[in-house]
């Protein structure tokens, strides 16, 4: 037998039950027990105190004791009805008692057969005398009442009747109790796996490659984040199908360009076609430049992803490297008369300049290709957030030094034991060009992405840009983040760390 949630939902549900059950009937027969024990003791005490004055009244009649025995005989032949039929008439004769005189011989009791005897006479009298108590007459002791304490049958009789009767209704209650838990049980598991075998069968044909799979979510329960998370994954999942599927056919394209220049170029030197100059080499040099590009900006792409992206960090200022940038694209900024500005002061940060240089030299590039004439292009600098290295309650901080381990920030430095601090610094790039669609921002680093489609690699380049930015932001340990508006522009946020403690060059 296979053994399902549902299953195993049901046996847990029903032997918890069936465990309670026999948790709950042994304390209740140990309290019945007590309370058995202890009722016992009350109505022993009552007989002894209804035989005392029994007795204690025949000596008063007869201020001797002779004739007692005739009197007990009576009395125990004939014992009171009692007013339940059920119960027996042996429960209310004691099981034996002796009543004794001032010589300590026995001139009554429910064993006909002892009166006369002495209390030498009877076997095991060591407790007799310490268990019997005074029989009083006009306040002087005439003689002793001894009653038998042991299990009689009065007790049998309560301790079996009442103990089948809650022994009979415990199993009925377990009875009802496990039906009752089968039948929820098998409420709770429709609504619980219901869920689950639409899960499990949507995880198999995700397993058989139908990455568009989507189940429905209803309510907002674990079941339903969980249906939400698989929702994503598979959106994530097919969007990361698309892009493998589209990456030979992008590489391919990106590629066929060049080749064709150089092949067409080449074939018409071979032919006669064309001479043999320095004219006509130039497009094949430039096209072999294009090439090697596209091989090492995926070459670096590669390597930043598995984290092995060597770093030649140093001390620079973030302040010249960006005004380095600006200058480089003066002609343009003037060429189509947009406004650039860079805004902030000197700042010092470990860094690698030349990766830091791509990454900005990236997204002030794109900016001045999607942003119209007379439109502005404004860099920002600005100092972050501190980071406690020994604080971990606020996830921003606890991602942030994950990125800083990852990028070679070790050692003390990230010890919950000492009390360290980062410093982070921000670099904004805010444009107001066309901006990007919200359905697009989340795919905007992935690698061959272009928001416009309709845009090729001579205007919108490879579509690498984006995503190698990211990547050599992540592996200096900081983090890029981008904010747009469609016809307000659009917002890179670029925060690094400027030094961190203990810095160790693992590149």
């Amino acid at each position: 037998m296979k053994w399902t949630l549902r299953r195993k939902f049901l046996m847990a549900l029903v032997g918890s039950v069936c465990f309670l059950a026999v948790v709950f009937s042994g304390i209740a027969l140990t309290s019945f027990q007590y309370l058995i024990g202890h009722t016992n003791s009350l109505v022993q005490e009552g007989f002894k105190q209804q035989w005392g004055r029994t007795m204690t009244a025949y000596y008063m009649e007869h201020q001797s004791w002779e004739g007692a025995q005739k009197q007990v005989t009576k009395i125990l032949e004939n014992p009171p009805r009692p007013r339940d039929e059920n119960i027996p008439k042996t429960f209310w004769i004691n099981e034996r008692f002796y009543v004794f005189d001032l010589n300590k011989v026995i001139v009554a009791s429910s064993w006909p057969q002892d009166v006369g005897k002495s209390l030498e006479q009877i076997p095991h009298d060591n407790g007799i005398s310490k268990e019997w108590v005074e029989i009083a007459a006009n306040g002087n002791t005439v003689g002793y009442l001894w009653v038998d304490v042991k299990a009689s049958p009065r007790e049998n009789w309560l301790a079996q009747t009442f103990g089948q009767s809650i022994i009979r209704s415990m199993l009925i209650g377990l009875i009802l109790t496990s039906i009752l838990a089968v039948i929820l049980g098998i409420i709770l598991t429709n609504r619980i796996t219901g869920p689950l075998k639409e899960l499990i069968a949507a995880v198999r044909r995700v397993g058989k490659g139908e990455y568009s799979t989507r189940i429905e979510v209803k309510g907002q329960d674990d079941i339903a984040m969980l249906g939400h998370a698989f929702n994503q994954m598979t959106d994530k999942l097919n969007r990361n199908e698309e892009v493998r599927k589209n990456m030979v056919a992008d590489i391919a394209h990106e590629l066929r360009t060049p080749l064709a220049v150089i092949s067409g170029k080449l074939e018409s030197i071979q032919e006669g076609v064309s001479p043999l100059a320095v004219e006509t080499l130039l497009p094949i040099q430039d096209e072999t430049i294009r090439l090697s590009r596209l091989v090492q900006d995926l070459q670096q792409l590669s390597l930043a992803e598995a984290g092995k992206l060597p770093l030649h960090r140093r001390t620079i200022d973030i302040y010249q490297l960006l005004e380095r940038i600006f200058e480089q694209f003066a002609f343009e900024f003037e060429g189509r008369s947009i406004q650039g500005k860079l805004v902030g002061e000197s700042q010092m940060i470990r860094a690698d300049s030349d990766r830091l240089t791509q990454v900005f030299v990236n997204l002030i590039g794109n900016a001045l290709i999607h942003t119209p004439s007379g439109g502005k292009i404004e860099v920002r600098i600005k100092p972050g957030e501190q980071i406690s290295s020994n604080v971990t309650k606020e996830k921003k901080s606890s991602e942030r030094k994950s990125r800083l381990t990852r990028a070679g920030y070790a050692g003390e430095s990230m010890s919950e034991n000492k009390e360290r601090s980062f410093e982070w610094i921000q670099v904004i790039v805010e444009d107001t060009g066309e901006g990007i669609p919200s359905e697009e921002l989340d795919h905007v680093f992935d690698r061959f992405y272009r928001v416009d489609q309709s845009r090729d690699r001579e205007t919108g380049g490879t579509g690498l840009g984006l995503a190698i930015a990211k990547e050599f932001v992540q592996a200096h340990g900081g983090e890029i983040h981008v904010d747009s508006k469609l016809d307000s522009g659009t917002c890179f946020s670029v925060i690094l760390p400027i030094d961190p403690p203990n810095y160790e060059n693992k590149n």
